[in-house]
């Protein structure tokens, strides 16, 4: 019930009491949970029908679908040896053994570097984590901060590998994802500074 009251929406508090109080008189009757599940799937049908539930749906869709998966994307590339940076060639690793003669001679360089873009594709991976969590909590100056951050931490990788010498297509292509992702949570945000303005002094006196 709690779930199906969220899915309304603020314009259907009215709707909400008159389930929750349903919802009572089915519990004594002894169905509480067949009325619940009831009234969460006609929540989630509605949802797309009102602009408040095409909102949260869009919301938890960049969230779940984009912000997550970029996360898991970095944190795998960080542990598993930059599969992601360098396809076809086994990591840095195997990326490093093809290399010429530049790259045997600073061999031992790169090793040394790893650790440090290990630190940095993980700080873009929790980054993307901490953006997909705040933004649920509709907390769009945080998003905003972290988006800050993890462009930072993307461009830092891209200079570190460029001054190593590495190919830095690949890091490249992922900042570039990151900037249209920042671009759609401003977008986002203002969507939802529409939708849920805020209050006036004369609102806030009542």
């Amino acid at each position: 019930m709690a779930l199906a009251i969220a899915c309304l929406g603020e314009h259907r508090r009215e709707w909400a009491r008159a389930m929750r109080a349903e919802f009572d008189a089915a519990a004594e009757d002894g169905k509480p949970l067949m009325f619940a599940i009831g009234c969460l799937t006609a929540s989630w049908r509605a949802m797309p029908t009102h602009e408040e539930g095409r909102f949260v749906l869009t919301n938890y869709a960049l969230a779940l679908g984009l912000m997550v998966p970029m996360a898991a994307l970095q944190i795998g590339c960080a542990v598993f040896g930059f599969p992601y940076l360098y396809p076809g060639q086994d990591g840095l690793r195997g990326a490093l053994m093809a290399g010429g003669a530049q790259e045997l001679l600073l061999r031992g360089v790169y090793q040394a570097a790893v650790p440090s873009l290990t630190a940095l594709l993980l700080l873009l991976g929790l980054g993307h984590l901490r953006i997909a969590w705040v933004m649920l909590e509709r907390d769009w100056s945080r998003v905003t901060s972290m988006g800050t951050r993890i462009m930072a931490a993307a461009a830092t990788l891209i200079i570190f590998m460029t001054a190593l010498f590495l190919d830095s297509s690949q890091a490249v292509l992922q900042t570039a994802v990151l900037a249209i992702e920042l671009a759609v949570l401003t977008l986002l945000a203002r969507w939802h500074a529409q939708l849920f303005p805020p209050a006036s002094p004369e609102d806030l006196a009542r």
